[in-house]
């Protein structure tokens, strides 16, 4: 019923089976009826406001006195950002009158009484209902809190000289699936945020013009920020960095490992907030008269120092949580299961706060952009005492990037990143330590100068975690980390391509070492199952090698060996989606560098390796596997047909028994495979080919005899389907497909796994479209008819005359499938042979057999709808190629009830092309057109 990952605006509903309703997790228990439980009624934090009212609606009802809070924190709220939310509906009057900074003081309060009445929820408390202390209040205060400090930064920021120069003043949370690099620079984070629609600066659920209305006036910023005695307890005026983020601070850092992770994920993006804001102020006061500056630094006791010293403790405590999460390894490891969840957990589940406190990791450095790496002693001075620290302790525990980012010894955070995303179990782990890295590698960017040698160097820590972090995430089994290690590799690449290097760096000196590395993996994952990583991944490829035409082909061409080897090492890979995609990737290799007049050298001498890895994957029990595997060797033979003549022998054995597969478009793409042969070696494998047609078609008169009805209940026997096995690829269940025929391990869900025994009428069906290839490469204006390879009517006529009369075989129920193979095809043939040719020669053969299948619904023959769809269909292509009357006297003169049936089908046609809206032309669900190059 519950989900223990951070849902932010999200409905999560708990279906009800009795009049009782669910409280809570720990409240539920199922050996007790009589025990109340409570309709959960979820919390929404797409907005503050909604996640105000929320707190009304939760069941049990939380205490009267965080509910009245709430409403008053909502009422201000809608006062004084009026226009930043939809629910906001103040007048522009009533924003006029709140020109004084007492109301902002007021919110501020309100937010800290809301957070307290929730501090110490989920630690342990006692009570039950409405008595005990809950984390709702705590959350909705925090995401308050974040959604205050944003508000303060982005109008510090619009308010400053830094503006011109500062994309975005929205926290960095979610990861890898929400931001999009923007034109990093100084001061920029080069992060924008493509899932709140809104333009950069804007506030969460802002848009446009509402996005203004939401700013704080400078004149209250002056007033929230005072320079006279800072951090005096006895001082009367109001100073925002003590009297609301001090107090807001000591919160998140005892909710970091809250045992709620919306809470955490809250903790997080408060921290980010703060540090932004901590990170933006000075250049604010810099420009007004609010504080004293000395060399553009702020001297002790300021507002900025005191906002420096909490973020720069919060950030050692941070950490020192990260170290103790990783130390303490997995709760509940003992001798039978490891602490490096070897063991029967699935492995997900007993890491705490290891994920958030990376992601509050990842939050912090986006808030201070280039001042993480730059940060250094002299912002803070020694001895000061500031947010309950001494500034010596902070500064040896967290000194900044400096510190954070030159070594990667035990107990530091590289070496702790480099654990969390290469090493760590969790794959949720391993995504948000990737987002880490992506966030310091726009730090160092938005830093710029000689900061880049953390980038450019090959021996800075940094770039060989990067390097080796993108050489394993890249490939991980795992999409949601194999996309954040995308998100990473674009970063990296456009950090390097896009930005100022340090004087005396050359370019393709500091990225020559990184395309053995990078580019196979970043060559595969154009090709990887999951469509967020495949359109990514091609795009990447864009902006990286798109600058200058064929300069992806030439880098792929020089680095040949090393992309055929991991083809090959993945062409054995354990996830069957990995395999399908080396197997589509070999194939690109010889299409676009086999083909090409310089290139082609360069691929030549790994051909033979690449066609034993191919080889290998037409044993393999995924068919899309074998699809994609039999086109790719068809592909070779084309390009390389001496580097493949010793394989030859063994080729044609795999793609004849393929021919005969139990999958249709295994069958298909093995009959393109043996076209692409006779293409590159001429009659001697025409005459092959055409043994094996003349073999196999009229096998399907040998296919067992089954009534359409014992054919339904084998389909539908409940004792084949009962009490097997289930697969999963996330739980403890076994993994489909464990196993190869060959008897080498395989591990996928949903792989395609199929031990059903080949029939008869399938080896019929693949020679359908061998004829198809034949007729489609050997007449007219074909590739092999131009080499002098020519499929004459004299072999020919025979064999279209026996396919029509296998066709009419109805003694099993597959024949329909056979059938509309046949009228798919026959267009096909058709077309090739060219209008007069099968007009006066073929056409006559076939036209009995279809006006039967297009009368199958009237006549009662039983045939199945697709059969008769693709008749119909086959009619009308004929007939539009022939010419309609010519097609109908055709008929008329086999029978009058063949143009009634003919004239039927084809205003079923009619009206079915009137059905439904009109699709955009060049449509495509897996994004938008032309996307994907046709060229490296």
């Amino acid at each position: 019923f519950f989900s223990s990952a951070p849902a932010f605006g999200r409905q999560h509903y708990v279906p009800v089976r009795s009049p009782r309703t669910l409280s809570s997790p720990e409240r539920f228990d199922s050996t007790d009826p009589t025990r109340p439980y409570y309709v959960v009624a979820s919390m929404d934090f797409s907005t503050p406001s909604r996640s105000l009212r929320s707190l009304s609606r939760r069941n049990p009802p939380l205490p009267a006195e965080a509910v009245d809070v709430g409403g008053r924190i909502l009422k201000l709220h809608d006062r004084l950002f009026a226009g930043a939310e939809d629910e906001a509906a103040a007048s522009a009057a009533t924003r006029q009158e709140e020109q004084e900074a007492g109301p902002y003081e007021e919110y501020g309060r309100l937010i800290l009484m809301l957070v307290e009445m929730g501090r110490g929820a989920g630690d342990g408390g006692t009570g039950s209902g409405s008595t005990k202390r809950r984390w709702e209040p705590l959350a909705v205060g925090l995401h308050l809190a974040n959604d205050y400090l944003e508000r303060l930064g982005r109008s510090v920021l619009v308010s400053s000289a830094a503006a011109a120069t500062a994309s975005d003043a929205t926290t960095y949370f979610d990861g890898p699936r929400v931001p999009t690099l923007t034109a990093v620079g100084p001061g920029s984070t080069g992060v924008t945020h493509a899932t709140t629609g809104a333009p950069a600066g804007a506030a969460p659920g802002a848009s446009g013009d509402d996005a203004s209305a939401a700013l704080i006036p400078k004149s209250i910023l002056v007033a929230l920020f005072p320079n006279s005695n800072v951090g005096d307890d006895n001082d009367s005026s109001y100073s925002l960095p003590t009297a609301f983020c001090r107090p807001l601070l000591s919160v998140a850092r005892d909710n970091l490992e809250h045992s709620e992770p919306r809470v955490r994920g809250l903790v997080a993006r408060v921290v980010g907030s703060h540090a932004r804001l901590a990170t933006l102020l000075p250049a604010f006061l810099a420009s007004s008269s609010s504080s004293e500056t000395t060399g553009g630094i702020c001297v002790a006791g300021s507002a900025v120092a005191t906002l420096t010293a909490q973020r720069r403790s919060l950030h050692a405590h941070i950490q020192r949580s990260l170290q103790a999460q990783l130390a303490a390894g997995r709760d509940g490891a003992g001798p039978e299961l490891s602490r490096d969840s070897t063991g029967a957990l699935d492995d997900t589940t007993g890491w705490r706060s290891v994920e958030t406190s990376l992601q509050a990791v990842a939050a912090y450095v986006n808030g201070c952009g280039g001042a993480y790496v730059t940060d250094g002693d002299d912002l803070l001075p020694s001895g000061t005492a500031q947010d309950g620290h001494t500034t010596d302790a902070v500064d040896d525990e967290a000194k900044g990037g400096a510190a954070d980012l030159a070594t990667e010894d035990d107990g530091t955070l590289m070496a702790a990143l480099r654990y969390c995303s290469i090493s760590h179990v969790n794959r949720h782990v391993r995504a948000a330590g990737v987002q880490v890295l992506e966030q310091l590698i726009h730090s160092v960017v938005a830093a710029g100068g000689s900061s880049m040698e953390m980038l450019t160097d090959p021996q800075a820590a940094l770039r060989v975690i990067i390097v080796d972090v993108l050489k394993t995430t890249l490939a991980d089994n795992w999409s949601q980390v194999r996309m954040a290690g995308s998100v990473l590799n674009r970063a990296f690449w456009l950090a390097l391509l896009q930005n100022p290097l340090p004087p005396g760096v050359d370019l393709e000196e500091a990225t020559a070492a990184l395309y053995p590395v990078l580019l196979p993996r970043m060559c595969l994952n154009r090709f990887y199952l999951a469509q967020g990583v495949k359109l990514y991944s091609h795009e990447t490829w864009r902006l990286v090698f798109g600058r200058t035409a064929g300069e992806g082909l030439r880098r792929v061409a020089e680095n040949a060996g090393v992309i055929c080897r991991y083809y090959i090492k993945m062409a054995d890979a354990d996830n069957h989606a990995v395999r399908e995609a080396s197997c589509q990737a070999i194939a690109e290799l010889a299409h676009k560098i086999g083909s090409h007049p310089t290139c082609a050298e360069y691929l030549a001498p790994y051909v033979p390796m690449l066609l034993q890895g191919l080889l290998m994957c037409f044993h393999d029990e995924s068919w899309p596997v074998r699809d994609e595997a039999c086109l790719a060797c068809g592909t070779f033979v084309r390009a390389y047909p001496e580097e493949c003549q010793p394989d030859l022998k063994t080729l044609f054995e795999r793609w004849t028994e393929q021919l005969t597969d139990q999958i249709w478009s295994v069958r298909e793409n093995a009959a393109v495979a043996l076209g692409d042969a006779i293409v590159a070696y001429g009659q001697p494998m025409f005459d092959e080919v055409l043994r094996v047609v003349q073999t196999n078609l009229p096998t399907a008169r040998e296919q067992p005899a089954m009534t359409r009805e014992e054919y339904k209940r084998r389909q539908n026997d409940i004792d084949a389907h009962t009490n097997s096995q289930l697969y999963s690829c996330g739980s403890l269940a076994p993994k489909l497909g464990k196993g190869r025929k060959d008897g080498a391990g395989r591990i996928g869900c949903c792989n395609g796994a199929l031990t059903r025994e080949r029939m008869p009428w399938e080896a019929t069906d693949g020679c359908i479209y061998l004829i198809r290839e034949l007729c489609v490469r050997c007449t007219g204006s074909g590739e092999a008819a131009a080499q002098g390879v020519v499929l004459s009517d004299e072999v020919l006529l025979p064999l279209l005359t026996e396919l029509e009369d296998v066709c009419r075989c109805k003694h099993f129920p597959q024949s329909d499938d056979m059938r509309a193979t046949l009228w798919r095809q026959l267009p096909i043939m058709a077309n090739a042979l060219g209008k007069n040719r099968f007009k006066r020669q073929y056409l006559h053969i076939f036209l009995d057999l279809l006006a039967a299948n297009l009368d199958a619904d009237r006549s009662g023959s039983g045939a199945n709808q697709l059969s008769v769809h693709a008749a119909g269909q086959c009619a009308e292509e004929l007939a539009r190629l022939v010419g309609f009357g010519i097609f109908r006297g055709r008929l008329e003169a086999e029978g009058e009830w063949q143009v009634e049936a003919f004239d039927r089908a084809m205003e079923d046609r009619k009206r079915q092309a009137h059905m439904g809206p009109p699709v955009e032309q060049g449509f495509s669900p897996f994004g938008p057109a032309n996307l994907i190059p046709q060229h490296l």
